[in-house]
Formats: C-alpha cells, structure tokens, sequence
C-alpha cells in the first residue's frame, strides 16, 4: 500500500528531495577545470597510501607531469604535492593560445595541491620520491619512535 505524506512537512520534504536531486547531478558531472568536489571522485591526483613496518609509501598518479612539473613536501604529520598541468590539446601559437572550440573537456589543467594526512611520524630528511610513467612514488620513512622494536622475554 502507497504510503502518502500530509501536512507541514510536505513541502519541507518535497524541497530536501529536490536539493538532494541538484547536488547529485552537480556532484556527478565532469568537473569544468578538472578539480571539482565529490566524495574523492574529482580529486588531483589519485592517490595509494600504504604503511609497513618502517614506512609509509604514496603512490600518485601524475600523467604527462615531468619532475619539474611536482613540488612535494612534508610539514608535521602531513604530506603536500603540489603542481601544474597544462592545458591539454591547447595550442600555442605566436606566444599565445589559439582559440579552440572544445567538444569535450574531461583531463582537468591548471595548479593542483594535494595535502595528505600520514598515519604516523616520519623523518622528513629522509623522504624520497620518484616519477616513473606518470606514477609518482613518495616514500615516508617512519620516525624512529614509530618503528616497531622487538621486546625480549625474559623469565624471572
């Protein structure tokens, strides 16, 4: 049986349902310029973050990016990528962009920040990374206080 809704709150309802309606559809479309909001989906750049015993490793997804392109730094217990992608399919001509008539726009451009929080302390001296095929490998050596030490047993 149909269950039907009665009174003063209809309308509020009616109103949340249509509000909830708009932010899916604005939250589902491709972002403009390639960095819009929506539950991690239009984050740059893609991130894995994984922790052993004696690091934490950051694997970022960086296509077409050079190592001149990334700027990386840690700062307490967060880690910052931070650069620039430009504007794909552009075409420079005489110091200048072109005009160019997009038919479709999906590979976001511009400057991008990513600050990530680490799990645990690291030596920031020690961290290294790499970009190999568009992946960029950031490896967070734990502090030492945060490596795991062995406790011996004794008896008596």
């Amino acid at each position: 049986m149909p269950t039907f809704r009665t009174g003063f709150a209809l309308p509020l309802d009616e109103l949340r349902d249509e509000i909830d309606r708009f932010w899916t559809t604005l939250t589902a479309a491709p972002p403009l310029h390639g960095w819009g909001a929506g539950r991690g989906a239009g984050l740059f750049p893609a991130v894995n973050m994984r922790e052993t015993d004696d690091a934490v490793t950051v694997e970022a997804e960086l296509p077409g990016l050079d190592t001149t392109d990334v700027e990386i730094s840690v700062a307490g217990d967060e880690l910052v990528l931070k650069g620039a992608r430009p504007t794909a399919g552009a075409e420079p001509g005489n110091g200048r962009q072109k005009p160019v008539t997009w038919h479709r726009r999906e590979r976001g451009s511009g400057s991008f920040e990513r600050r990530l929080e680490l799990p645990v302390a690291v030596d920031a001296t020690q961290v290294g990374a790499r970009l190999v095929d568009g992946v960029l490998t950031v490896r967070c050596p734990k502090a030492p206080q945060c490596q795991p030490h062995k406790v011996e047993v004794r008896t008596a």
